[in-house]
């Protein structure tokens, strides 16, 4: 709620939940940060103050507005919250019966209505006038909260609380005024208005009671507006007392009719009301604090002159005390003279200033005499006796803090300031004691019956039991603080001694009728070591003295046979064991009072023993007292059946210590309680308790029980063992409890809550083995485990199964009903319950493996309890699994609803069981319309109210509750269960319980359901809703802190994973982004990571990987908006818009997370050996199942539990092993820590990685620029790198960095690539622009660009010890900077004019010469290259040529080549080269030939040998660029290993390829097909042979013999080739020719090859020459004609660059042997092909115009036109940009492609014509005689073929060919054709 703006809504419950909100946000969690303005505050309390002065008082109903909202039905009308609208006929009904019950106007009836409509989805099942209904009660709780809270934050005496100065002081203004204009009146005029039963029975009248659950609601919640009432005016009188007319009339009206509770006691209102009379009253403020005298002036009794008086008036005891005594209130009226009696004596005792202050010190001086007349006047008021019978007796006071307190301070202050009418008391108590004894002596009854002994000393020790007996607040020490060394509090020095001498002479002189109230009452004031010093004194009351007499008792009992007697054991009841003297000897004689006497010295055992564990183990060590032996021994005695509880529970306590436990389980062992043989227990039970209808025994026996168990394992040398009590408990009290008969009904829960709790513990520490099951058909040789046989019965239908679960349906009913005493047994019954069932089903799999070793399956039937609560039982079919899904709606009950989630979480990992859930709760929502059945509607909403409950405390000043922070625990584990219940069965498949509780559809796909927000259309209250709800409550700007906790992070991760599964993400993030974009709020909640916590840093890590999802999907369905509002909130910030990329969320989340985690160090061992305590240690380390792993303490803890069992020393030495165990486990517990910290650091930078990488992968252009990207990157880059240490960070957060490192290394180059796309300069503009000017890039180290590359390198030189991936992402980062720094050119870019390469850098790259700006960039590179030395050579080439892995090696000689392609002249050579790589590197060829065999099977086993192979050919071929590195190259024997390798022998058969070839055109698998994997092998080899042809020039002598050698070599795959090859061959039998062509027709020159064949190594191998050149000369005539035009692309430029070589190849043949008839051959195949090649060029020009005027025709074509060029490609979602942009791309690359179609035709072209002009010249010029003899018709036929050729329109076509091309070329094609002209003309034929 904004409450800035306020609300329009003037319902009776919207303003007031809001009212409470602000004042609780203010007050109640002010420490936590103020979330607004104080103003703001001031406003809303103005705006209700008139609401506080009227309290619970609303417009009346109005006969005009009653007739307006019946018009409204066909008029409409217009309401504040909805405007105008029409109303229906039902709506005004109930507006009306709500407005007739209430007398409340009617609009607002009508507004509440509308309110309840709106709050439906929250109450399911619900009607909504009954709805209205619970609103309105709600309403006034929440009016009345808010100002009790007000009044509780008033600057008073009593508290003070956590908020800032200026609010509490306005709030005391406020509420001052409030009271002057009769607050206080108004309160108690609302109170008595209101009353339980008249609202009750009008709704009843009315039928507006809710049903069930609702009714149990609307009962409390009236109830507790009657409490906050009440609470209001004991928050006035605690903080600044009451006024005179609000305490008179207070009074008397508590003196007329105060409200009482069912025990008599007072009711939780006249007891806050009659409390706020004590604080009235109260003046113990001027001792207690140090600034009491100037707090005590501000309270009535000093302020008002005459209120002391009108109070004296008032209480004064009037003459007649018996009439006094007989009038109604006598006790209130003695307790506030109590009170007001002690006011006057502090003040008495108060400095005169005080007086003086107030002007009245004459008047007063004479009224504070008057102090002993009202103590004297209240004692014999009784005033005790009706503070312990009214007041302490009820619950209540052990809750409230102030309340204790006071009553304190009540009793301290009369035992200080009037000690001298304590000790009157005590002379009374004498007197009565004697009187009484003296009576009895006579055998007279007293006078006064059984009240004649009671006294009102005993009334104050009562009171005092009562009062400390449960006191959270520890108050009992004020008794002690005397015993104390440190020196007592300034104004406690004498109030400590008195208080100490009232406990200590107490006992010393305490009469025996007070004995036993006295010794009750040191049990409720014992606290460590004082009280135990105070009883081990020999004093006359001692705690010798109790155990002696106690010693003694059974010593006497023993001398007696007869209680051991079998005839007369069976009167051994609880009543007949008060001993009369005609049935038992004078010696033996028993008063009651000494069994009171002796069970008050029990408790007092009892007390001492909890709280003092020296105590505890000195009353069980003295042999003398024999305490524990003595107490069982009793037990078998002739005993009332109370002493014999009391002894139990005494041995309960005495056993709750480790050290005592084996003690007194030796003595319970050697009493034989409960054996068949002896009747003690069982005979008390049947014959006396269940006689009396009361089981304190038992309840007692079981306590003793379980403190036994809890205490202590059980020992070893135990008799009989455990198996004799178990038997007990279950048969004799657990499983016939419930059809016993109780006195009061509530105690057979408590019976079972006793009995499941042991089970529990009993199955709790059990674990299944295959010993415990007994040998088939024998007995067992030890005793099972008491575990053992729970967890058989469990597991089977047994009895103990049905009470377990026809307990927890009962449970659950009365629950479900009114509030009644004994509840909160129920609820441990229930608890205790679930934690049995829990436990079972977490052993069952460990107990049928331990069956299944012990090959028990015979003996021993085991169904399987995850089986049996599937099996519906009882009339009504209960559902165990529905039950538990109520408990967890239980929101009062968390520790309930915990384990009941804990349960369902273990019942439902079966699968089956999960989808009986689901079927179950379908069928009960499909039977619900018929059967009215509320639970179908309240499965889900449990799970809802469940998360949706307070996680704070009530924050109510003075509610000491020890179990209410406990409580909070238990609520935010049940809730932490909840969703991980969920996050267990998202994974099921659709539909599942999970979908069903997050509201997903089930009837239909689940991928298609359409999540709403609660109430709209129809929709209910889910899961999901709750989740987000309490996650943007986290969030929230007035959150206190933003450190998640683990329910926080679960939730986090519960919203990704519905994120990322397929069948939910759909509707679960439309749904997220309607709730106001959910995931780009909470990514833009950052928090401090430097200090956040583990859970924060995982929490958030879920909270990016959702987002990751969100932006994929929005991204690949193209939500525009939804992507927009994630970029904004991730790279973009409102505080610097300039430079939004600087600060954005994105980067921020890398900041101050940490990247190492150090190991903790290992502490120096004393006593164990540490080789042996790592291996116990590495033995305990288990997988998590997350990847990683975790020590188990547990383990760990019981493996050196046993080592120190099995030794046999001293007990200090025990002692020093017990502490050195500690010290391992807190070691061990460390190293959890940093492991855990380690995976959630990692999680988290994978979580930032995955959003990093797919922001840059889906984000647009026009979301986000090109300029913001490359920005965006290149910053994320620069911290990143700067953020990891290489040599320190995790080795898993090393592999995802260095990953992440990679990819935004591909973004920036993508940009790049799209940013010079899109720019009209050339590549040396474009770099200065992209990465700024050349004296920027060679500035200092830490400009981004040469930071990133040094970082890179740093990170390379460092990793040498981490794993393969990490090195391979390096490599790969570094290989797309390079790429970056020398990017090639793309076919969509614009083609660049300037031509600056030069014939010799293309022959030698080492001889080019770089443009100015491209040789700074580079020069940058190449300087930090040259910084790092020959060290990052050798790493480098080390990966090269390692043993590493083949994607680590091949990236790393990408690495290699293109660092050599940017400097060709770097030192990296002489490296390679001296220090032996390069050697290695070309050995290492024959080393792949074996790979390569068998990668060129059908079926290959691996191919990371061809890609491996292609990556050192790309790296020997660049090196082969320079002239050096060929040199090289041929000096370390490439080609020789490369002849020598024997996979270039295994071409496939050339026909089956081409069938595969024609049948599939392409590889339509991953895997290539064995001609492609050939190919791989081959081309390489065949480009490093050309490379080194072009580098050392074919002029090269050895160059030229190593390259004939290894054609040679492989001359079967060369002949094979050849001869396959047509024009029409497939295009990769052409790419093959190709390079093979280009290779033999550059080592064929004449003048070469003929030097070549005088080689002696190549003479044997001329037969092999000739046979090439006899299948390159038959080659042309095969390609005389070209394929047609349509043909692809890539086929013709195959095709030219083949006829290219064929035609170089012939012309060298044609220039040696001119006459041949192969070299005629080929001349004559030019002719034709001539011909051809000019044809085709001319279709070539014009489709090359076509597609130029496309391109320049494309900013003027229509949005169609460019669809139908892109064709099929066009996304249909695709925006004009794009497509404009995607048609200009596709016109680029066909210009291109087009140009060099254009290009190599020219060039064939040309070719031809130098072949015609040279065989021209070899035939027609200078023709001899002898020629024209020997062929002269040849000739002649010749001389005509070539003038039909050149005929000038032809020779017009050749010229128009190349009037485009350079001078040089066309003047060469000018210079052959005129030549040729030439010759024809003066041929001499």
């Amino acid at each position: 709620m904004d409450i800035n703006e306020g609300t329009t809504v003037e319902d009776l419950w919207t303003p007031y939940k809001e009212l409470v909100a602000v004042v609780e946000g203010y007050l109640a969690h002010e420490g936590g940060g103020a979330p607004y303005a104080v103003h703001t505050f001031e406003s809303v309390l103005r705006r209700h103050k008139q609401t506080f002065l009227s309290l619970l008082k609303y417009p009346p109903k109005n006969p005009t507005s009653r007739e307006e909202i019946k018009r409204g039905v066909t008029e409409g009308v217009t309401l504040p919250s909805i405007g105008r609208t029409l109303l229906s006929k039902e709506l005004v009904d109930e507006a009306i019966i709500i407005s007739d019950m209430y007398n409340v106007n009617e609009y607002v009836c009508l507004e509440l209505l509308h309110t309840a409509q709106r709050q439906a989805p929250r109450h399911p099942a619900l009607a909504r006038g009954l709805l209205a209904v619970l609103l309105h009660h709600d309403g006034r709780r929440a009016l009345v909260q808010a100002l009790r809270e007000l009044l509780m934050a008033r600057d008073g005496v009593s508290w003070s609380i956590n908020a800032r100065e200026e609010i509490v002081n306005y709030v005391t203004r406020y509420v001052d005024q409030l009271i002057a204009d009769g607050l206080l009146g108004n309160v108690l005029d609302a109170l008595r208005r209101s009353s339980l039963e008249a609202e009750l029975e009008l709704l009843q009248n009315n039928r507006a009671l809710p049903p069930g659950r609702h009714h149990v609601r609307l009962i409390t919640t009236i109830e507790t507006t009657r409490k906050l009432l009440a609470g209001v005016i004991f928050a006035a009188s605690a903080q600044r007392g009451l006024d005179r007319d609000i305490l008179l009339m207070l009074y008397r009206e508590q003196m007329t009719s105060p409200s009482h509770g069912p025990t008599g006691a007072l009711d939780d209102i006249s007891l806050a009301l009659q409390m706020a009379l004590l604080y009235a009253l109260d003046l113990s403020v001027l001792h207690r604090r140090e600034d009491g005298e100037e707090l005590a002036k501000k309270l009535p009794l000093i302020q008002d002159p005459d209120l002391i008086s009108v109070l004296l008036d008032e209480l004064s005891p009037p003459a007649n005390q018996t009439q006094e005594r007989q009038e109604n209130g006598s006790g209130l009226k003695a307790l506030c003279q109590l009170s007001l009696g002690l006011a006057l004596a502090a003040l008495k005792r108060a400095p005169q200033s005080i007086l003086r202050g107030s002007g009245t010190g004459e008047i007063k001086s004479e009224l504070l005499d008057q102090d002993e007349v009202l103590v004297d006047a209240a004692i014999d008021g009784k005033v005790f006796e009706y503070l312990d019978e009214a007041i302490l007796s009820t619950e209540l006071v052990a809750k409230e803090e102030y309340y204790q307190r006071r009553i304190h301070s009540l009793i301290t202050d009369f035992i200080v300031l009037m000690h001298s009418k304590l000790m009157e008391m005590r002379v009374k108590a004498d007197e009565a004691a004697r009187a009484v004894q003296m009576y009895a002596s006579e055998g007279l009854a007293p006078p006064g019956g059984q009240s004649a002994g009671r006294t009102q000393l005993g009334a104050l020790l009562r009171c005092v039991e009562r009062l400390y007996a449960r006191a959270p607040l520890q108050l009992r020490r004020d008794y002690w603080s005397a015993c104390d060394a440190a020196p007592a509090a300034i104004r406690a020095g004498g109030r400590a001694a008195t208080l100490y001498k009232f406990v200590r002479l107490s006992g010393e002189a305490v009469c025996a009728a007070l004995l036993a109230g006295y010794l009750r009452a040191l049990a409720a004031l014992a606290t460590p070591r004082h009280t135990w010093a105070l009883l081990a004194r020999r004093d006359a009351l001692s705690a010798h003295h109790l155990l002696t007499a106690l010693q003694l008792y059974y010593r006497n009992l023993r001398a007696d046979p007869a209680p051991f007697s079998d005839h007369l054991h069976s009167s051994s009841l609880g009543a007949s064991a008060i001993i009369t003297p005609a049935a038992r000897p004078g010696k033996l004689l028993v008063r009651q009072e000494e069994v009171e006497a002796m069970i008050a010295a029990l408790k007092l055992i009892t007390a001492v023993a909890r709280v003092d564990e020296a105590a505890c183990s000195a009353i069980c060590e003295n042999l003398q007292w024999d305490a524990v032996n003595c107490m069982f021994g009793l037990i078998c005695c002739h005993v009332p059946l109370q002493l014999k509880a009391q002894l139990c529970t005494t041995l309960a306590a005495l056993g709750a210590r480790a050290a005592t436990a084996p003690r007194v389980w030796a003595a319970l062992d050697a009493a034989r309680l409960v054996h068949v043989d002896r009747r003690a227990l069982a005979a008390e039970l049947h014959e006396g308790e269940c006689r009396m209808e009361e089981y304190p025994l038992s309840r007692a026996f079981l306590s003793l029980l379980e403190s036994l168990c809890a205490a202590a394992p059980v020992p070893r040398a135990l008799g009989a063992g455990l198996q004799p009590y178990v038997q007990y408990v279950l048969q004799r009290i657990a499983l016939p409890a419930p059809n016993r008969r109780y006195a009061v009904p509530h105690e057979k829960w408590q019976v079972l809550s006793l009995c499941f709790r042991l089970f529990a513990r009993w199955l709790e520490q059990y674990e299944p083995s295959a010993s415990d099951f007994p040998p088939a058909g024998r007995e067992a040789e030890t005793e099972a485990p008491p575990g053992f046989c729970l967890l058989l019965q469990l597991h089977t239908d047994s009895e103990l199964l049905r009470l377990v679960l026809t307990s927890l349906d009962q449970a659950n009913q009365l629950l479900d009903e009114m509030p009644a005493p004994g509840k909160e047994y129920v609820e441990s019954a229930l608890c205790s319950v679930l934690e049995l069932l829990e436990r079972a089903l977490a052993l069952e799999r460990a107990l049928g493996a331990a069956a299944a070793q012990a090959h028990a399956g015979r003996a021993v039937l085991i169904v399987g309890l995850s089986k049996l609560l599937l099996a519906p039982e009882g009339p009504d079919n209960c559902d165990r699994l529905v039950a538990c899904c109520r408990v967890v709606g239980r929101s009062t009950l968390p520790g309930a609803a915990r384990r009941a989630v804990s349960l369902l979480r273990r019942a439902l990992l079966a699968p089956h069981a999960a989808r009986h859930l689901l079927a179950a709760v379908a069928h009960r929502r499909a039977l619900a319309a018929d059967l009215s059945d509320m639970t179908c509607f309240t499965t889900r909403h449990g799970f809802v109210e469940c998360l949706e409950a307070d996680e704070w405390s009530t924050g109510n000043v003075g509610s000491i509750d020890e179990s209410e922070k406990q409580a909070e625990e238990e609520g935010r584990a049940a809730k932490e269960g909840v969703v991980l219940l969920l996050l267990q069965l998202l994974p099921a498949a659709p539909p599942n319980f999970a979908h069903f509780l997050l509201g997903y559809q089930l009837h239909d796909d689940v991928s298609r359901s359409t999540l709403h927000e609660a109430g709209a259309a129809g929709a209910p209250r889910t899961v999901l809703h709750a989740v987000l709800d309490l996650l943007d409550a986290h969030i929230a700007p007035h959150a206190p802190e933003r450190e998640a906790s683990a329910l926080v992070e679960s939730c986090y991760r519960l919203v990704y994973w519905v994120c990322a599964r397929a069948a939910t993400a759909p509707p679960a993030l439309r749904f997220l982004r309607s709730r106001d974009y959910f995931l780009a709020r909470h990514v833009k909640a950052t928090v401090n990571l430097e200090t956040a916590s583990v859970t924060t840093l995982s929490a958030r890590s879920w909270v990016l990987r959702a987002c990751a999802c969100e932006a994929g999907a929005a991204g690949g369905s193209r939500q525009h908006a939804a992507l927009a509002a994630l970029l904004a909130a991730l790279t973009r910030t409102a505080h610097h818009p300039d430079q939004e990329w600087e600060w954005c969320v994105v980067r921020r989340a890398l900041e101050g997370v940490p990247v190492s985690v150090s190991a903790p160090p290992e502490p120096r061992w004393e006593l164990f050996h540490a080789h042996q305590l790592r291996a116990a240690i590495a033995d305990c380390d288990l997988p998590t199942g997350l990847g990683g792993k975790r020590i188990s303490v547990n383990r760990l803890h019981a493996v050196l539990a046993r080592e120190l069992a099995s030794i046999r020393t001293s007990a200090p030495q025990r002692n020093l092993v017990a502490l050195e165990i500690q010290k391992v486990l807190d070691y061990v517990t460390e190293v959890n820590r940093q492991r855990n910290l380690a995976a959630t650091i990692t999680h988290y930078y994978d979580s930032w990685r995955q959003l990093t990488e797919i922001i840059f992968c889906v984000a647009p252009q026009d979301l986000l620029n090109l300029e913001s990207r490359k920005n965006l990157l290149l910053n994320i880059l620069q911290d990143l790198l700067n953020k990891i240490p290489p040599a320190e960070v995790l080795p898993q957060l090393g592999n995802l960095a260095s990953g992440t490192v990679l990819l935004l290394l591909v973004n920036l180059r993508h940009c790049y690539i799209l940013q010079k796309r899109e720019s009209n300069l050339n590549s040396s503009e474009f770099e200065t622009t992209f990465f700024g000017p050349s004296n920027q890039i060679m500035q200092t180290k830490s400009l981004t660009l040469k930071f990133i590359l040094h970082k890179i390198l740093s990170w390379i030189l460092v990793s040498g010890g981490s794993t393969q991936k990490m090195r391979v992402n390096l490599y790969g980062a570094l290989l797309n900077f390079l790429n970056i720094v020398n990017l090639k050119v793309s076919p969509a870019e614009p083609e660049e004019e300037i031509m600056t390469a030069t014939y010799v850098s293309r022959l030698d790259s080492s001889k080019g010469r770089q443009s100015k700006e491209e040789s700074a960039l580079k020069a940058m590179v190449i300087d930090v290259i040259n910084g790092f030395g020959e060290k990052l050579c050798s790493i480098v080439c080390s990966d090269c040529i390692g043993a590493g892995h083949d994607v680590c090696r091949m990236v790393a000689l990408s690495c290699l080549d293109t660092l050599i392609e940017i400097n060709p002249g770097t030192d990296w050579m002489n490296t390679l080269t001296n220090q032996g790589y390069l050697r290695s590197l070309i050995d290492s060829l024959l080393q792949d030939d074996e790979g390569l065999l068998e990668a060129l099977e059908p079926n290959p086993k691996s191919l990371r040998v061809v890609y491996v192979y292609e990556s050192k050919l790309a790296l020997l071929i660049k090196i082969a660029g320079t002239r050096l590195g060929a040199e090289t190259l041929l000096a370390q024997g490439a080609l020789a290993r490369l002849a020598a390798m024997r996979a270039l022998h295994c071409h496939p058969d050339l026909h089956a390829a081409t069938a595969a070839t024609s049948a599939t055109e392409r590889d339509t698998q991953f895997v290539p097909s064995v001609p492609n994997r050939f190919r791989q092998i081959l081309v390489p080899a065949l480009a490093l042979c050309d490379a080194l042809l072009t580098s050392l020039g074919t002029q090269n002598h050895s160059c030229v013999i190593h390259v004939t050698h290894f054609l040679i070599s492989h001359v079967e795959c060369v002949d094979m080739v050849l001869r396959a090859a047509h024009p029409t061959s497939p295009e990769g039998l052409l790419v093959e020719l190709e390079a093979l062509t280009s290779v033999i027709a550059r080592a064929s020159h004449r003048e070469v090859l003929a030097q070549v064949c005088a080689e002696p190594t190549l003479q044997r191998c001329e037969a092999g020459l000739q046979r090439l050149r006899w299948l390159m000369l038959a080659l042309l005539p095969r390609f005389q004609q070209p394929p047609p035009a349509t043909q692809d692309a890539t086929d013709a430029r195959l095709y030219c660059k083949i006829v290219c070589n064929l035609l170089v190849y012939a012309l060298s043949a044609l220039e040696s042997e001119g006459g041949s008839r192969e070299a005629v051959g080929a001349a004559s195949a030019a002719r034709v092909l001539l011909q051809h090649l000019a044809r085709r060029h001319r279709l070539l020009a014009k489709l090359l115009a076509t597609v130029t005027h496309q391109l320049h025709s494309v900013p003027a074509m229509t949005l169609d036109d460019m669809k139908k060029l892109l064709g099929e490609e066009t996304p249909a979602s695709a925006s004009p940009v794009e497509v404009r942009a995607g048609v200009v791309s596709l016109l680029r690359e066909r210009v291109r492609t087009r140009r060099r179609e254009l290009h190599y035709c020219a060039g064939a072209l040309a070719g031809a014509l130098q072949l015609l002009w040279a065989h021209a010249r070899t035939h027609l010029r200078g023709v001899s005689a002898t020629d024209m003899m020997k062929g002269g018709d040849e000739l002649l036929e010749l001389r005509k073929e070539f003038v039909a050729l050149f005929n000038d329109r032809f020779v017009e076509e050749l010229l128009e060919t190349v009037k485009n091309e350079p001078p040089i070329q066309r003047g060469f094609v000018e210079i052959l054709l005129k030549d040729i002209k030439t010759m024809i003309q003066f041929s001499p034929l």
